[in-house]
Parts: C-alpha cells; structure tokens; sequence
C-alpha cells in the first residue's frame, strides 16, 4: 500500500506541480554564511524509499538545475549535500449540509412543526509532501523546505513529467540561499 501512495506521489506531483497549489514552507539557519556556498552534492533517497528510481532520477535531476540556475557547481566535495524525501498523508474533510423549513406560528409562542434535515460527507483525500534538506559539509542541516499539494492521478509522458519536478523543485528552492 505504501509503494503505491509514493509511487501515486510521484504521478500526482509530477501531474499538478504547475499549478499553484503547492504550499511551500522554508526554514534555514539564521547563522549560516550562505554567500560562501559554491558547490553542492546530491543524494540519493533515503534507505527503504517508495519512490521508483525513474522518479527519484526525476528529483535529482530536477535538484541539480534548480542549484545550477542558482550558479553553484556539482562536485563530489561539495559545500552542502542536498537531500530529499517524499511523505504521503492520508486525510479526511467533513461538509455538512442542513437543509429545513421552519414552523408556523401565532400569538402568545404557540408554534407549528418545522422540517429539518441535514447529511454529511466524508471526503477521503491524500496529500503529498516533497522535503528537500540542505546540510553543510558538517553534516548540520542549514536549509530545508518542503512543497505540499493535494494529489491526484493522471498519467503524463516522462519529458513532461521531469519538466513539472523541475518546476515543482524550482518553487521548493526559491528562497535558497536565503537573502537572494
């Protein structure tokens, strides 16, 4: 069940990461000197990943152009590791819908019969969430931000779909570095 939410992931992802919606959280470390940062490494999905390696080699590709743009270097001693992860939370929403006429009524607080009616529905929805961690050559973890979104399915060719990780992995790094 859990290969196929991730594997759901990385279809609904790669399908809506054009789209606005995805939530996009950031934090870093305040005192971090990000200027000095020239270089970077990317690494593989943790161990015991869902994701498939078509795409987990759709992220990492997508990660090294977002850094590239950003004029840093790949190498193998690099400044900061760049790392990744895929979350999928199953979740709920209720909508309640009350519907009635009410009575009638007349003098001194008599009143007369009303009809009421109200039914509710559960919505049962998965969201997936994308979290790339940046640590420096430490190991210290100095910047990370995720990208959320509501999934759904479709099935879209693989050029396309690396280029909606790509945008989807451009909009999880906007802010890095900090300040720029």
């Amino acid at each position: 069940m859990r290969v196929h939410a991730l594997s759901l992931l990385a279809v609904a992802l790669a399908a809506s990461a054009c789209g606005s919606g995805i939530q996009v959280t950031t934090d870093w470390d305040p005192e971090q000197d990000f200027s000095r940062i020239q270089t970077f490494a990317v690494l593989d999905a943790p161990e015991g990943s869902d994701l498939t390696s078509l795409t987990q080699g759709r992220i990492k590709s997508a990660i090294r152009e977002a850094m590239t743009a950003k004029g840093l270097r790949e190498t193998s001693d690099a400044d900061i590791a760049v790392g990744f992860q895929a979350i999928v939370d199953q979740r709920s929403s209720y909508q309640t819908v009350s519907t009635g006429w009410g009575g009638y009524g007349w003098g001194g607080g008599w009143g007369g019969m009303g009809v009421t009616s109200s039914q509710t529905t559960q919505r049962n929805y998965e969201v997936g969430t994308l979290i790339v961690a940046i640590a420096n050559a430490d190991g210290q973890l100095i910047f990370q931000s995720s990208g959320s979104k509501t999934l759904s399915s479709g099935n879209v060719p693989p050029d396309e779909a690396q280029r909606r990780w790509n945008d989807a992995v451009a909009r999880i790094l906007r802010d890095f570095p900090p300040g720029s």
